[in-house]
């Protein structure tokens, strides 16, 4: 919908230019005119009156500068401790590292521009040529990185949990050094055609002409039918099947696994300890990635239920009442999708103790050796140690999450 609003005074300037302008035009063609002008008028002073639209522009006046703070501050927290001594040799707090810096350019390419644009009403984006092209590809290419690097992680713990014998040859630091750097490249290809296909155009706004960001002339259909369609897949529907997927056979592994735990009750004391405290350390981490895979799909799902629905209903949204509703809605499941976001740094502390100790650490300035449990941890079946047997003795580089 069209971010202009019509007063009676500037719907009769309207009419009189076209008047003026064209001396031709017939009673009928003015008549109609004037009816879609004041239909406009009478459904946006109509939403303005609606509860549902006044919390919808609270919602994007106060929510996104406490995601921005939270997530931002967050995602730095995380990089820095995901890049400490202690964890570096693990794979996937490689790609947890990089998670947390395409969160954080998703906040800053997305929430933050949005912000600024619903209180000053200025969108960088729209301001030249090269801002409109770069923002738009960036932004894309950035979003679906980094939900591709949830599914990157649920692969490796797949490998990690389900076939073990080949976390050795797959779950390296190496190998995850090159999927990350081949992943951007990836995306970046398939959103380049938004540099041709994405352009500033001139639209006409309150007898005003303004450049806006937006599908070039030749490629309307393909940007505004055809693309948010792809966007949908690659962003959310494609790697929620694939989550979905992966996390339920991780799940029956660690139920498996935990279930034939007392058959180790058997064994010598010592190797019993050793593999139940790696089993442990395992189950751990594990359970860690899966609360950041459903996590993921308890925020975007609401996005998708939106965009479908919006299709589906589309010629029912006449309504002033309705779309005030679905504008609300769809502003809860866009906030909700930058939720996800800004909070793994949050998710790594309730569910990674190792995690959550180095965090102690940071921030009360303790020792090692205050911390309780900082280092008491048995090796973690990773993919870094897959060729070192569990001989009972404890590296700082490879405890558990």
């Amino acid at each position: 919908m069209d971010s202009t609003f019509y007063d009676d005074y500037n719907i009769s300037q309207i009419l009189l230019e076209m008047l003026m302008q064209n001396q031709n035009i017939s009673n009928e063609a003015l008549i109609a005119h004037a009816q879609l002008l004041y239909k406009q008028l009478t459904f946006e002073r109509d939403l303005s009156s609606f509860t549902e639209f006044r919390l919808h522009k609270a919602m994007l006046l106060y929510v996104p500068p406490i995601l921005l703070v939270l997530g931002v501050i967050g995602n730095v927290l995380s990089f820095f401790i995901l890049r400490h001594k202690t964890m570096t040799r693990q794979s996937t707090t490689l790609f947890l590292a990089v998670l947390s810096i395409a969160d954080s350019l998703v906040l800053f390419i997305g929430l933050f521009r949005k912000w600024i644009g619903e209180i000053t009403g200025l969108d960088i984006q729209h301001e030249s040529m090269f801002l409109c092209k770069t923002i738009t590809v960036l932004g894309y290419s950035i979003s679906h990185y980094s939900v591709w690097l949830i599914v990157a992680v649920t692969i490796e713990r797949f490998i990690v949990v389900c076939r073990p014998l080949q976390a050795s040859r797959y779950c390296k630091q190496k190998r995850a050094r090159k999927v990350v750097i081949v992943m951007i490249f990836i995306f970046l290809a398939i959103n380049a055609h938004l540099f041709w296909t994405v352009e500033l155009t001139e639209q006409s706004m309150n007898r005003k002409t303004v450049l806006r960001c937006d599908a070039g002339p030749k490629f309307v259909e393909f940007i505004d039918r055809i693309w948010p369609w792809i966007d949908l897949v690659l962003y959310s529907l494609f790697p929620l099947v694939i989550l979905l997927f992966f996390n339920t056979h991780i799940i029956r592994q660690v139920v498996r696994a935990t279930a034939g735990r007392d058959i180790l009750q058997n064994g010598p004391l010592m190797k019993v300890d050793a593999r139940r405290n790696t089993k442990d350390a395992n189950l751990k981490l594990t359970i860690m990635l899966l609360t950041i895979s459903f996590t993921f799909l308890a925020t975007t799902v609401p996005m998708n239920v939106v965009m479908i629905a919006s299709v589906v209903w589309r010629n029912e949204m006449d309504n002033p009442k309705q779309f005030a509703k679905l504008v609300l809605i769809r502003t809860i499941s866009e906030l909700l999708m930058y939720l996800n976001h800004s909070i793994n740094f949050f998710l790594y502390c309730a569910t990674g103790q190792k995690f959550r100790n180095i965090v102690l650490r940071m921030i009360c300035g303790r020792s090692t050796s205050n911390i309780s449990n900082f280092s008491d941890h048995s090796q973690h079946l990773y993919c870094s140690r897959a060729n070192n047997n569990c001989n009972g003795h404890k590296s700082e580089n490879e405890t558990a999450f």
